[in-house]
């Protein structure tokens, strides 16, 4: 039978004891830590920059020219009444009216038909019965107008007309048996006087066919009504016009020009169709020879916190951070980021351990931790600044392990935490442009073009669902009216 002795059984106590005080030099602490709640802050809704989207358009003379020929037919002046004066004129448009333009007069050529009957009455004296003669004649006459023009509050072409008339190929003349007699100079001054009236038609008509609110109201409402820019990002161009203004008219080579300004909202998303109230109230118009010739455009970016939960992974996840001169380290395993207020919160599942002397301390959970977005123009990333240990979090390390607490594992994660946004922004960016440079059409007879140049960050907001990052893009937009 086996036997020990006494140094035998000295020795293997002393090897159990060894054992058992090794294992009590190491412990682990268990993190129960439990996630804040995701909420956001009940910050104020994102209000773009107001925009002067200052829009140089020019009118040919040559679609004014063809809407008055197409508008104005028959006959612009009827008068029947024989007993006034003697004299009753209708008045035809004959052949197609020309227009040609300088500085702020438009100068019109318009060649009439006129059909005069007129009443010749003779007395030879006082007690001799009196003799009357009515004949009628036409003829052809070209009237010559100057008119002023510029621009009402409800939008119209106001111009102030005044002009002669030539005669044309052939002239008023009535047959008198084997007399053929000149009128010309019965019937001129009779003209003459007329040409008031005349020119005062004409404007009533250049006014009532080239109203320009029917076409300023279109766009107008047109504009308001979201553009889907991209399928794939659920990306729309949404703009919220506020006033109208106008540069006085002017021609230059064949055209009017003048500088169209619509103060708007303008934005582009891209976490779906906005949701939008027509404003069907077209303002007064704004006479201003002021106006600034750029647009502001609120470009916005949101990262759902999946996608930057999956980009902190790749950053941070199963990494190991060591401290203190190698003594502690931390392994992540797994991050995700949600919001809370005006914060972001990082959830980091971690295994750490440190080392004094014999003993081993080591710690496993998970650890939140909270930071202040901010975006980093540098980078054009968002980043986190303030990042310090949720509350909770704080109270358990400082019981289970301060050693985590203190040293500058939060500063280590802060400085890596880098979700970038430029290959967002530039994608809205190059959908916005090639929307523009499709020559887009806001009207049937308002051609587009423009281009998006500087993006300058506005501010950074947590929504439900995602980081949102609000950028404003400088630009230029030109636009030409074609169609009358």
């Amino acid at each position: 039978m086996f036997r020990l002795t006494t140094l035998q059984l000295v020795f293997i106590l002393f090897v159990l004891g060894g054992l058992l005080a090794f294992q009590a030099c190491t412990s682990t602490a268990r993190l129960t830590t439990t996630a804040p709640p995701a909420t956001v802050a009940n910050a104020p809704a994102y209000q773009p920059k107001l925009s002067s989207i200052s829009i140089p358009v020019s009118i040919p003379l040559s679609a004014i020219e063809d809407k008055l020929n197409q508008e104005i037919q028959g006959a612009l002046y009827k008068d029947d009444n024989l007993d006034d004066d003697n004299l009753a004129v209708t008045v035809l448009k004959k052949g197609r009216m020309t227009i040609r333009a300088e500085k702020d007069k438009l100068y019109f050529s318009v060649p009439l038909q006129v059909y005069a009957k007129g009443r010749w009455q003779w007395e030879p004296c006082k007690a001799c019965p009196s003799f009357s003669k009515t004949e009628a004649t036409s003829f052809d006459m070209v009237v010559k107008t100057e008119s002023r023009f510029g621009l009402t509050e409800d939008y119209k072409i106001n111009t102030i007309t005044t002009g002669n008339f030539e005669w044309g190929d052939t002239k008023p003349y009535i047959n008198l048996g084997p007399l053929k007699i000149g009128l010309a100079r019965f019937i001129e001054p009779a003209m003459k006087q007329q040409m008031n009236t005349i020119a005062r038609q004409l404007d009533k008509e250049i006014q009532n066919r080239l109203n320009l609110r029917q076409y300023v109201a279109d766009t107008w409402m047109q504009l308001q009504q979201p553009v889907k820019l991209d399928n794939n990002l659920n990306a729309w161009l949404s703009v919220q016009p506020q006033e109208v203004r106008m540069a006085p008219l002017y021609a230059h080579n064949g055209s009017l020009h003048t500088n169209l300004g619509i103060t708007s909202y303008i934005q582009v998303t891209t976490d779906g169709k906005p949701q939008t109230q027509l404003n069907r109230n077209l303002p007064k118009l704004i006479i201003d020879s002021r106006m600034r010739d750029d647009i502001q455009i609120g470009l916005t970016a949101t990262v759902p916190y999946t996608h930057a939960s999956s980009l902190m992974q790749q950053q941070i996840a199963n990494q190991t951070y060591t401290f203190d001169g190698g003594k502690s380290q931390v392994t992540v395993k797994d991050a995700a980021i949600t919001p809370s207020g005006e914060q972001l919160v990082l959830m980091l599942d971690v295994d750490g351990k440190t080392k004094a002397g014999l003993f081993t301390k080591k710690l496993i959970g998970k650890v939140y931790l909270r930071g202040t977005p901010y975006y980093d123009p540098t980078s054009a990333s968002i980043k986190l600044r303030d990042v310090d240990y949720d509350l909770q979090t704080k109270d358990m390390l400082l019981n289970t392990a301060n050693w985590l607490a203190k040293n500058r594992f939060k500063e280590m994660i802060q400085s890596q935490v880098n979700i970038p946004v430029q290959s967002q922004l530039a994608d809205v960016r190059n959908m916005l442009q090639h929307t523009l440079n499709q020559s887009s059409h806001m009207h049937e007879a308002v051609l587009l073009r423009g281009a998006v140049n500087d993006l300058v960050l506005d501010n950074i907001y947590l929504t439900p669902t995602g980081i949102k990052a609000v950028v404003n893009a400088s630009g230029s937009l030109t636009a030409t009216v074609n169609k009358l």
